[in-house]
C-alpha cells in the first residue's frame, strides 16, 4: 500500500500534521507536487540524501500510524457504505405507498445508524 502515490497522498491528507515540519515539506512537493528529489533538495538548500531520509522516515510514519490508527481504512469503509446507500435510494421509485421502498428506507435507516455508529 506505501509504494502507490495515491495511498501516500492520502495518509499525508489523514496524519500529515504529524510529522515533522521537514517530513511534511519533503513529502508535499516529492508526492503532491510531483518534485524530483533534486528539485527538492535545490528548492529547501539541503541534500538530495537529506530529502530521501526525510521522505523515508515520514512515509514509515505515516505507516505506523495508519495500523495503529487504520483512519483511512475507516474512511474507505464509511465511503463505500455511503455509496451503497446512494445507490439504495437511486432503486426507490417516487410512489410513497411502495412496499420496496418501504423496506428500502428501512434498510438505509438501519445502514444509517450502522455507520453513525462506528464513528
Amino acid at each position: 500500500m506505501a509504494n502507490d502515490i495515491f495511498e501516500i497522498s492520502m495518509l499525508l491528507d489523514f496524519y500529515g500534521q504529524l510529522l515533522t515540519a521537514s517530513q511534511l515539506k519533503c513529502m508535499d512537493l516529492h508526492y503532491n507536487n510531483d518534485m524530483s528529489l533534486a528539485e527538492i533538495a535545490e528548492e529547501l538548500n539541503i541534500s538530495r540524501q537529506g530529502v530521501h531520509d526525510f521522505i523515508n522516515r515520514g512515509k514509515a510514519t505515516l505507516v505506523e500510524l495508519e495500523e495503529k490508527l487504520g483512519m483511512v481504512a475507516k474512511f474507505r469503509d464509511v465511503k463505500k457504505q455511503l455509496e451503497r446507500l446512494q445507490d439504495d435510494l437511486h432503486l426507490m421509485n417516487l410512489d410513497p405507498n411502495d412496499k420496496g421502498n418501504q423496506f428500502l428506507l428501512e434498510q438505509i435507516d438501519q445502514s444509517l445508524f450502522n455507520i453513525i455508529t462506528k464513528l
